[in-house]
């Protein structure tokens, strides 16, 4: 009860709070969401559906959200002219959404495996759903070395449960190469924290 009144208010401020940050990292939403010309593509963790305006018109956009505060605010920015469907949903309970395809051949992952309980098995289930030689678009901060990564340790106890799980303390670039992701792409950045960026390719 406790956390879904938190999630509701969490879900009201997300847009406003996160303003100035999405100023600079449009460009590299729109740069992964770019590579999509058509085909089925996967949405993990559409929040408020911010990335919906960038879809092309010829994609199937099958997107999930376990917030339902965030699930709400997102089913209001779908556009029109846009083949988007939204589900209130986590992975773990993927599978039991009938109106998935089997398989996609994009999934896109924007701020999400900081969240995710266990990254280790979402990135095994990303290369589950993914057809063969589909790509994984990816963007995502990262834990940073030196002391800026130190102060991370030091904060995150604190930062998790205010920023409704998510951790400033994993490499997701490292997860998703481990799990035998393909780079075809990737760029690293700075921006209050490090970032990633990357086009992956599922490798059998």
């Amino acid at each position: 009860m406790i956390r879904a009144q938190y999630q509701k208010i969490m879900s009201f401020f997300y847009d406003p709070f996160m303003e100035s940050l999405e100023k600079v990292l449009f460009k590299h939403r729109k740069f992964l969401i770019d590579q999509i010309k058509e085909g089925d593509v996967l949405e993990i963790g559409a929040g408020t559906g911010i990335n919906f305006s960038l879809y092309p018109e010829n994609a199937n956009i099958f997107a999930v959200e376990p917030s339902k505060p965030m699930y709400k605010r997102a089913v209001k920015k779908i556009p029109p002219d846009k083949n988007i469907k939204i589900f209130n949903a986590g992975l773990e309970t993927i599978d039991k959404i009938p109106e998935l395809p089997e398989k996609f051949d994009y999934i896109l992952s924007t701020l999400v495996l900081c969240t995710i309980k266990n990254p280790v098995q979402a990135a095994a289930l990303y290369k589950k759903l993914l057809k063969d030689n589909g790509k994984l678009l990816v963007l995502e901060h990262i834990h940073s070395d030196g002391w800026y990564g130190k102060f991370q340790k030091i904060v995150n106890p604190i930062w998790r449960p205010f920023a409704d799980g998510c951790n400033l303390t994993r490499r997701q670039d490292i997860i998703l190469k481990q799990a035998g992701f393909k780079v075809e792409d990737e760029k690293y950045f700075h921006i209050g924290t490090d970032w990633y960026r990357a086009i992956m390719i599922k490798n059998f």
